[in-house]
């Protein structure tokens, strides 16, 4: 994208070429390829999901950046490479998938778990979990194969779990081994016994197989089973050497569909029926075209009525244009959002928590979520750290009247600034050293909602009297920047839209773009972990994170939570900025017959996480025209 262009540009330049070209077949303006259609007559559904291709360094190490469709971060990259299970948000049960069953069991007094029968849904182990239960032990499906006719085993599994500790994945702060049980069954020991245990497993660590990954697997349980960290010689030199690992082609797949790598172009790719997949009879298309490209590419394609689903957060302009056009429009939540965060190792004016503080009170959430996305752009209430559709669930009303809901009230912005050394020079802002109250503001260029976000951000802030810079960055360096310390303000992420549980969003806010920068080669927004605060005293963060999910009592849990939200309410590490729900496109008639009617739980689901094409797919629900 060109960081000039904006979204009615766009469409007025290129929308018409673009739709004339997807009806006739011909050359797509921009180098965008050919229109495919199903000549063969087989059922195709498109979708539409940003990857980088090969040829401008994307590659199939789908556990680091650039990895093209990685599980869980893609929803596509889901029908490749199952999850042990999905999650159904609106009622707390599971869809097992690779995975028949498992089980939470205190082995240390000796206790196992049998397999049970083969499950389909609502399946709630969680439910009947002892509170004194320090080992998951997982149960795989009979008939589960990979795309080149080996079967899944529990060694697959293991090794997957060992990959994610070259990357620090949190699940490793809660568990410190996986071993094979049998050639079906597998078992996670909790060092620090935690129901999300579960939630990573599961959900997060899709299978691939051993044939590909087995050896790093096996260097991590080298490494790391010797009592090194990442922050040793040598576990840098294995995070650093498995960074550059680019395997020659995709990893043979469990889903319905795998890459046809001859397909991949800059434009878009195909997803090729795997029929030695478990799932090939639910499935009712052929194949899958998934075009490549951030919304201001994505939305000619979708008006053109060539896209089935898209997710791409688009322009209150294109969503008006979508419902006339009768292209349904789904708003599921996502639990998360835009916020804006702070390089605390190059901004020391801005340590201090009540700096932060003065700059919520100064920005008009509401209005920057409603310029954004409309009524899809939600402005956040709590500032809890987590989604407020989930802070009753969590925190008493007691600890809710507690937190500080950072009303727009710009004089108190200024008294609070200035009780922490700034100054006002006419319309201008000095920092305490004398210098302007200058910084520059980054945002993803491609991230219609998130690119209108920031410039509105830095309008806000520019009027209060900061100087803000607006800079928008392709969408796939953006957050590289951010991990090496390259920004000074920056929109990124608050929240979580994988996981239910308020862990997940706590571990957003202080380990991605902090801790976890370190998997990009930097140091990222240097937020100290080890800090006091006014609620809770001196506090090591880290440590509360994890313990915000401790123990097999959800009920338990509840007090760190809401030490949690009392904390991040206070610290502010960033500011969040308003909810996204989706104004997802959700095409009818054409490929598929329906979408889940508004009212269907399933649209309860945070779609980027247990999203709904794979849930509709896995269980045969999608209806091919």
């Amino acid at each position: 994208m060109v960081a000039s262009m904006n979204r009615r540009r766009f469409m007025g330049t290129a929308g018409a070429g673009f739709a004339a070209a997807m009806l006739s077949g011909g050359a797509l303006p921009g180098g965008f390829g050919k229109a495919v259609f199903a000549q063969d007559g087989g059922k195709e559904f498109h979708g539409a999901y940003p990857y980088t291709d090969p040829g401008a360094g994307g590659h199939f190490n789908t556990f680091v950046t650039n990895g093209i469709l990685p599980p869980p971060s893609s929803i596509y990259g889901e029908i490749m490479y199952v999850p042990l299970g999905m999650y159904f948000w609106a009622d707390g049960t599971w869809l097992p998938l690779v995975a028949e069953s498992w089980e939470f069991v205190n082995a240390a007094a000796g206790a196992t778990a049998e397999a049970s029968p083969a499950s389909e849904g609502g399946y709630a182990p969680l439910n009947s979990a002892p509170l004194d239960a320090d080992t998951l032990i997982v149960h795989l499906r009979d008939g589960v194969n990979w795309s080149d006719g080996t079967p899944v085993t529990a060694q697959d599994c293991v090794d997957t779990i060992w990959v994610y500790r070259i990357m620090s994945n949190t699940a490793w702060k809660y568990i410190d081994d996986a071993v094979v049980i049998d050639d079906k069954s597998f078992s996670v020991h909790m060092s620090v016994p935690s129901t999300v245990v579960e939630r990573y497993v599961i959900r997060s660590m899709s299978p691939v197989p051993s044939s590909v990954y087995g050896e790093w697997a096996q260097k991590a349980r080298d490494v790391f089973g010797a009592g090194k960290t990442i922050d040793d010689p040598e576990g840098a030199q294995l995070l650093d050497q498995f960074n550059q690992f680019r395997p020659e082609g995709p990893a043979p797949a469990t889903g319905p569909y795998t890459i046809d790598t001859a397909s991949i172009t800059n434009a878009q790719m195909t997803l090729a029926k795997n029929d030695n997949s478990y799932w090939a009879d639910k499935v009712a298309f052929d194949r899958v075209i998934n075009f490549n490209g951030e919304t201001d590419t994505i939305t000619a394609v979708v008006l053109s009525k060539d896209i089935d689903y898209a997710t791409h957060g688009f322009a209150t302009a294109t969503e008006q244009q979508m419902i006339a056009d009768n292209i349904r429009v789904l708003r599921p939540p996502t639990y998360s959002g835009p916020g804006m965060l702070f390089n605390y190792g190059k901004l020391t004016e801005l340590q201090d928590a009540k700096a932060r503080q003065a700059l919520a009170h100064a920005i008009d959430r509401g209005q920057n979520g409603t310029i954004s996305l409309g009524a899809s752009g939600v402005a956040v209430q709590y500032m809890a750290g987590f989604a407020d559709a989930l802070v009753p669930l969590w925190l008493s009303e007691e600890d809710m009247a507690g937190l500080n809901m950072y009303e727009l009230d710009q004089d108190k912005a200024s008294a609070m600034l200035q009780e922490v050394g700034f100054t006002k020079d006419g319309d201008t802002w000095k920092k305490p050293d004398g210098s302007d109250a200058a910084y520059e503001l980054s945002f993803p260029a491609e991230f219609a909602d998130w690119s209108a976000a920031g410039q509105d951000l830095a309008e806000q802030l520019t009027n209060f009297g900061f100087v803000i810079d607006p800079r928008a960055i392709t969408y796939t360096q953006q957050p590289i920047d951010v991990d090496q310390g390259n920004f000074d303000f920056a929109v990124r992420g608050w929240g979580n839209s994988t996981n239910p549980h308020p862990h997940f969003s706590f571990s957003t806010a202080f380990f991605t773009h902090n801790t976890l920068a370190v998997n990009n080669g930097g140091k990222g927004t240097q937020f100290p972990l080890q800090t006091s605060t006014e609620a809770t005293g001196d506090v090591d963060l880290s440590a509360l994170v994890v313990a915000s999910a401790e123990g097999m009592d959800v009920e338990a849990q509840k007090a760190n939570v809401a030490i949690m939200a009392k904390v991040y309410n206070e610290l502010l590490p960033a500011i969040p900025l308003w909810e996204r729900f989706g104004n997802n496109c959700a095409l009818e008639g054409v490929r598929v017959v329906a979408w889940p009617a508004d009212d269907d739980p399933l649209l309860k689901q945070s779609f980027y996480a247990d999203n709904i094409p794979a849930m509709m797919w896995f269980q045969g629900l999608m209806e091919a025209v």
